[in-house]
């Protein structure tokens, strides 16, 4: 027969070989020097960040100077300025060539007065009837020029022979 075998359950074995000790140590010593050089580069990135927005502020601010908020003084020139802006841009010679070649001529102008802001003049003439009146309203809403002419007032003469009318009309300039 054979020899009888001779299992031991109960033994003690070393836990770790010595070989398994030197790889664990490896691999810490790999984690703590992946770990620094991990933090240098995350410090090095804040530090090249840094610059970047350094740079780009100094870029932006050559590019977009800070304006010094204006004076009461300036911003009062700068009013009158472009109020005499509008004034010379009125369209005069285009206006006044409308209003006075009206084909028909019962109508007299009497005045006309602007406000540039609105872009709108304000006709005072006298018609020799309500008819002319009208006809003449009707050439002014049919200009190119003129847009919105409207009546805003009328008076018959009746004291004065022939029964004028005297009415007044606002229209709007179109700006070009």
């Amino acid at each position: 027969m054979s020899e009888p075998l001779h299992i031991d359950f109960a033994r003690n074995r070393p836990r770790l070989a010595p070989a398994g000790l030197v790889v664990l140590g490896a691999a810490v010593v790999l984690l703590l020097v992946s770990g620094v050089l991990l933090w240098r580069a995350y410090d090095d990135n804040d530090r090249v960040q840094e610059r970047f927005e350094e740079a780009r502020h100094r870029l932006f601010a050559k590019t977009h100077p800070v304006r010094a908020q204006p004076t009461a003084a300036a911003m009062h020139a700068e009013k009158q300025s472009l109020a005499v802006l509008r004034e010379l841009t009125v369209p005069w010679q285009d206006l006044l060539s409308i209003l006075e070649d009206y084909p028909d001529h019962d109508v007299a102008l009497i005045g006309i007065d602007h406000n540039p802001v609105q872009s709108q003049i304000r006709i005072t003439a006298e018609a020799k009837n309500f008819d002319a009146m009208i006809a003449y309203l009707r050439y002014l809403q049919s200009s190119k020029l003129l847009r919105e002419a409207v009546l805003n007032d009328h008076e018959i003469e009746a004291n004065v022979p022939g029964t004028p009318v005297r009415f007044q009309i606002t229209a709007v300039w179109s700006r070009s």
